[in-house]
């Protein structure tokens, strides 16, 4: 039987029984995860992550104009990247439209900020919402986010951009 959603996995003990954990790391306190969010290729919301992993779902497809793909030749001179294969990728929709002025962050600000950092904060403030909490309420509590990020190209491709040529 399949769960109906992410909440609903419960994982059982492999074939070889309860794995024991080190000491250090039964005297723990216990954590709760209360709220969760993610935004993937194919996939804006938990839900619909869920349904392309259940449905064994691709989500890599051919670039649109818009992607970055017209770009290639510039910001890749390698001849390796010419190649058919690379019209191919994950893309994330959407990532243009942020609302600054929601997150209190100036128009200039926003364009000059990765759109990785900007879907943090959208993704982040949905898993609160997720959680049931209302972010105002957490000022000065002991509440954490825990995201990640790989690298910042983004910087490098608008300091390019505004060189001349």
């Amino acid at each position: 039987m399949k769960p109906d959603s992410p909440h609903d996995v419960k994982l059982s003990p492999g074939p070889e029984g309860d794995v024991r954990k080190p000491e250090s790391l039964t005297s723990s306190p216990p954590i709760a995860i209360v709220g969760m969010a993610c935004r993937f290729p194919g996939a804006p919301d938990l839900a619909a992550f869920w349904h392309l992993l259940d449905s064994g779902g691709n989500a890599i497809t051919q670039a649109e104009p818009g992607t970055g793909v017209d770009r290639v030749d510039a910001l890749f001179p390698d001849d390796a990247v010419r190649s058919p294969a690379c019209q191919f990728g994950g893309f994330v929709e959407d990532i243009d439209r942020f609302d600054a002025a929601f997150f209190r962050i100036s128009p200039v600000e926003a364009q000059m900020l990765d759109p990785q950092q900007r879907m943090m904060l959208e993704t982040s403030w949905h898993a609160l919402e997720d959680a049931g909490i209302d972010p105002g309420c957490l000022k000065s509590s002991r509440t954490g986010v825990y995201t990640g990020i790989s690298t910042d190209e983004y910087r490098m491709m608008v300091l390019d951009s505004a060189r001349p040529e």
